[in-house]
């Protein structure tokens, strides 16, 4: 289905049509239940065009829990060109300490399609943000931890988040 609709979605995101000319035309958004559908298909089938065009549609079409979900099981994965959206998601919607070991796993995530420079640092530099943001005892607990790191990036933004908080 969202095969089917990515030039209706698009124009819908870019104001070309109205919301209501794009629910008429994909009367299935109203249905929560048909983009839980969509999601699970595309990231079965590790679809990350398919992914990029559900990211796109607005939070008005599911709910808040759904998008969490979503930001949790991709932000592991790494076949889908995402991550830093799913990171800023984190960042600012979802300060929610159940995401702590999810966020430093995907603090060691390398992805083929990544410059090192241009997509991986800022992605590490959120999730370190992220943990800093949290700032509970575990969280700042594992900051130490990636502190301690020997990948440069990871120890240098964990380093910086834990100066920023005052715990050095």
């Amino acid at each position: 289905m969202i095969k089917d609709k990515q030039k209706l979605i698009l124009y819908f995101v870019t104001q070309k049509i109205s919301e209501e000319k794009f629910e008429l035309s994909f009367p299935e958004i109203l249905e929560r239940k048909s983009i839980q559908r969509e999601f699970e298909i595309a990231f079965n089938t590790q679809d990350s065009l398919a992914i990029e065009f559900l990211w796109m549609i607005p939070y008005k079409y599911y709910d808040k829990q759904f998008h969490y979900y979503m930001c949790k099981k991709l932000i592991l994965e790494n076949w889908h060109k995402e991550h830093e959206s799913i990171a800023l998601s984190f960042q600012f919607f979802y300060k929610d300490p159940d995401c702590i070991d999810t966020v430093v796993e995907a603090m060691h995530l390398h992805c083929e399609h990544w410059d090192e420079e241009d997509d991986r640092d800022p992605f590490v530099r959120k999730c370190a943000y992220i943990l800093g943001d949290i700032r509970t005892e575990y969280a700042i607990q594992k900051l130490k931890e990636l502190s301690l790191s020997s990948d440069p990036i990871i120890k240098e933004y964990s380093t910086y988040q834990l100066q920023r908080i005052g715990e050095i």
